[in-house]
């Protein structure tokens, strides 16, 4: 089933209004001193970019999305999403907390197990097993996992905002691919692509504003509901326990987010550091460091993301003629791995010329040293 041409329209419609609409209010954002953080808070942060800039645009998500909830509450009240708006709400809430306050990281994971708390008792739970407890507890995690990842991903202009319209545009394709039509969750995905579209005009690079964390755990709360909703789906009814398929379309479809996160986490763990504090260590920064600017590292994100949403499409055409087989499930693993494992390559090649750029440094700091000394 696909979207008829009323559908398709009104879609279209929604998604220019969208981005209309995010344009001004991040326009207004940008002439406020909202989001603006001060010397003592750069001295708190370490960040990528030179120069201080306004961290609230992330605001323009959630006041889009409330914009469009009246809108839908206006024609049809018994679709509005209520249980998704008072999540997005606190992660919004929380984030904001964060970008005023500059709260501790245990205040934000907080606000995540609330966001999942609220997921679980309005019926949206990831089904992987045959034990309800063990699907919750993987609903938890997926939640606070996506919403981590998204905000951890933050970390250079343009990349959450260009590899999440990638994400959102898979479960377009399976909403109008796979399941049955529906026009109100379509619209609301729609709607945030437009607040994204809008948001990369003024957070490509040179970015004059930031999505902050209001933006961030806004953007991964609702990435987290529409993977429950559309990446987790692909289980066999017919077949109980474990399935690994099932893991594909989620993993693919969050690919760059996903290995950024594994990487990061993993590597600070082995150096006894937090992953939940900020720094210049990931996949990112590392691409940047071998001498790829800032624009190219995103456009290779974005092409990696393209090419995992052409897997995730083969899949799709497989499921719909039930074609799907195991040998299928490990190529898909592989292609995984093989990105995994380009990106960690990659990442020690950085590592190594970082390394040796720092002993440069230190040996002409001593030289002259000796030299003043002399």
């Amino acid at each position: 089933m696909t979207f008829s041409t009323t559908q398709f329209l009104l879609i279209l419609l929604v998604l220019i209004i969208s981005i209309l609409t995010a344009i001004v209010i991040n326009q207004y954002l940008l002439s406020t001193t909202l989001g603006l953080y001060n010397k003592k808070d750069e001295i708190v942060q370490e960040r990528w970019a030179a120069k201080p800039k306004p961290t609230i645009g992330g605001l323009s998500f959630f006041i889009n999305f409330v914009l469009l909830s009246c809108c839908i509450f206006c024609f049809s009240p018994n679709n509005v999403p209520y249980s998704l708006i008072l999540s997005l709400t606190i992660a919004a809430g929380f984030g904001y907390l964060d970008d005023c306050f500059q709260s501790l990281p245990f205040t934000k994971l907080i606000g995540q197990f609330i966001v999942s708390w609220v997921f679980l008792a309005s019926g949206f739970c990831i089904n992987i097993s045959d034990y309800d407890l063990l699907d919750s507890l993987f609903t938890v995690i997926w939640v606070v996992g996506i919403m981590n990842s998204i905000n951890m991903l933050d970390n250079m202009d343009g990349v959450v905002a260009s590899v999440s319209i990638i994400s959102l545009g898979i479960a377009l394709i399976i909403i109008a691919d796979v399941r049955k039509v529906d026009l109100t969750n379509a619209l609301l995905i729609v709607g945030v692509i437009g607040s994204l579209v809008a948001f990369l005009f003024f957070n490509w690079k040179p970015a004059k504003i930031y999505m902050g964390d209001t933006g961030s755990q806004f953007l991964g709360a609702f990435l987290a509901w529409v993977g429950i909703q559309y990446f987790w789906i692909f289980r066999d009814d017919t077949t109980t326990g474990f399935q690994a398929h099932q893991f594909l379309v989620p993993a693919l479809a969050f690919t760059v987010s996903l290995i950024d996160t594994t990487t990061v986490t993993i590597r600070r763990l082995a150096r006894g550091v937090s992953p939940f504090v900020g720094g210049r260590d990931h996949t990112t920064h590392h691409l940047a460091y071998l001498g790829i600017s800032d624009k190219n590292v995103v456009r290779i994100l974005i092409a990696i993301s393209l090419v995992s949403t052409f897997v995730v499409f083969l899949i799709l055409e497989d499921l719909k003629y039930n074609h799907w087989n195991f040998y299928k499930t490990l190529a898909i693993m592989f292609y995984y791995i093989i990105i995994f494992s380009v990106i960690q390559y990659f990442y020690e090649v950085a590592k190594r010329k970082m390394s040796q750029r720092s002993i440069k440094q230190n040996v002409l700091t001593i030289e002259k040293l000796d030299e003043v000394s002399n």
